[in-house]
Parts: C-alpha cells; structure tokens; sequence
C-alpha cells in the first residue's frame, strides 16, 4: 500500500541469468521513514535439486539509510516464504469468493508449506489437495501439513486433479513451462501463480490469462520480467491493459474490481522487495532494541 500511495522506492529489479547456472535477482527498496535501505539477491537453478541443493536461496542485505554502513545479512528463505504466503493471503482475501472451502497447492516446497496457515487466515479451509512430481514427497508433505495445520490433505495423482478440486489454487514450483491447461479450471476460482519470474517461464498458460480477471503486486515487474504475462502478450492474446489492478492499489483504494460468482481471478506474483525492506528494517530495529 505505502508503494501505491508513493511512500517506497521499488526499483525494478536486475535478472542476470548466467548460461547454464543460476539465474540472478538483484531487488533493492527503500520505505520513506525507516532507517535503512535493503536488497535481498535471490538465486534460482531448478538443476539444483540433482545436486542436493536447494533450487532457490536468497539473502537480504540491510543498510544504514544515512551512512551506507552495512547493518544485516539476513538469510530469507523463509523469510521469502512467510511474506509471500502473506501476500496470496491478502490477494485471496481481496479477490476470492468468500465460500471457498478447498485449497490445493502444485508444489511442496517451504512456499507452498507456508500458504496453507496463510491461506487458513483468510478462508475457512476444509480441505488441502496437493501435487508434485515426487510421490513420496507429496505423500510425506500432506502427512505433514494435516498434522500441523489441522486439515484434511490428501496427495493428488496429476495437477490437473489438484486444480479441477480447488476453490483456491495456489502454484509454487520452478517449473518453465505451464502446469496445465487454463481451460481446466473451473469457474469461480481464484489463482495465486507465484512460482516462475523470469520472462521465459510461467506456471500458467496464455488460456487461464486470458479468461481471468488479472491482479498482479506490480505491474512493471510483471510486463518486465513475468512470463505468465509477457508471453500471452508477445502471442497479441492480450495488453498490457489486461492486468486490471496491482494489488497495492486495490488495498488503498486507488482502483477496484469487481467480481461475480463465476468469475475467475488470477493474482501474479514475482515478489516486491518493498515486503523484504519492511520486514529487514523490523528485524534489524528489534536486534538493535536488544543489544544483539
């Protein structure tokens, strides 16, 4: 809200895919007022997990606002996790229909883990459908998230399975090309794709893009850098005026959508690091607070 109100610097970020290896995210922010100015670097490489290596890894870097002196590192996976579940929270809560009672998740890392309690303070869940390509994994993760989340979940035999069961729908994988095919979804639905960020990978196809109404956290990140949206744009399926809303504008009442019943919504996220700034400068304000 403070970026849609021109409280924040959001620079767009610097993607520096090296061939071959990793793909590089240099993401800086600044909140008028606070103390310091952060940037997290995130790191992806879907080839990791051959090697036993995580797929992605980020920290974020916290320094004095005045002086430039370095302040924190801050590893921020879960970090990422917790303020990204947050935001398909506040997306869901702002564009879902109100009697959702299914949740399912194409994914099973520590982002869809921390959508499910996420979620569940938004929407009264009764059930959790989940996929991914490991069955032992995605048998293990359900087991788990029953037991700590306190919902039925069930592992699923095919995406496709997952998104025709789900009133919410949530994808964080690393996956370059789209999970299923948009015309599977069901109307009504309301879809956070969260996982791919690079122009020439998505999790959803040009037909769920076209048939959605369209919420995105930034609408430059999104024509920049979200292959969810430039490839349905580069096909001439859609325009850049297809994104309706950035979800901070929705929140400060700057625009408004509205939906009906059947309607589908589809809430693109690649993640601001306005959300790390805010959440760096309380970690390093309680730490000072405390001597640490």
């Amino acid at each position: 809200m403070k970026l849609a109100n021109r409280e924040a610097v959001n620079p767009e970020r610097i993607l520096l895919t090296v061939p071959g290896g990793a793909s590089m995210f240099f993401m800086p922010a600044h909140v008028s007022g606070q103390g310091t100015v952060s940037i997290k670097i995130a790191r992806v490489n879907s080839g990791n997990s051959a090697r036993f290596l995580p797929t992605v890894m980020s920290d974020v870097l916290a320094y004095d606002s005045q002086s430039g002196v370095l302040l924190a590192a801050i590893p921020s996976e879960t970090l990422t996790a917790i303020r990204t579940a947050a935001s398909s929270a506040v997306a869901t809560d702002v564009l879902g229909r109100r009697d959702v009672k299914s949740l399912g998740l194409l994914g099973t890392g520590r982002q869809a883990e921390a959508h499910v309690p996420a979620i569940q303070q938004v929407r009264d869940i009764s059930r959790v459908v989940v996929y991914s390509r490991d069955k032992g994994r995605r048998e293990a993760f359900a087991r788990e998230v029953s037991r700590d989340c306190k919902v039925e979940t069930l592992p699923a035999d095919s995406p496709e399975e997952v998104v025709r069961e789900s009133d919410v729908l949530v994808t964080a994988t690393t996956s370059r090309t789209p999970l299923f095919k948009g015309e599977v979804v069901k109307n009504g639905t309301h879809v956070n794709a969260i996982g791919a960020s690079e122009p020439d990978s998505r999790e959803v196809d040009t037909s769920l893009v076209k048939r959605s109404i369209l919420v995105v956290d930034s609408r430059a990140q999104a024509i920049s850098t979200y292959g969810d949206i430039i490839i349905p744009i580069r096909e001439k399926v859609i325009e850049e005026t297809h994104i309706r809303a950035e979800i901070g504008e929705l929140l400060a009442k700057k625009r408004s959508i509205s939906r009906g019943q059947n309607d589908i919504t589809l809430f693109k996220a690649g993640g601001l690091a306005v959300l790390d700034a805010v959440a760096a400068d309380y970690i390093v304000s309680r730490a000072e607070g405390n001597d640490l």
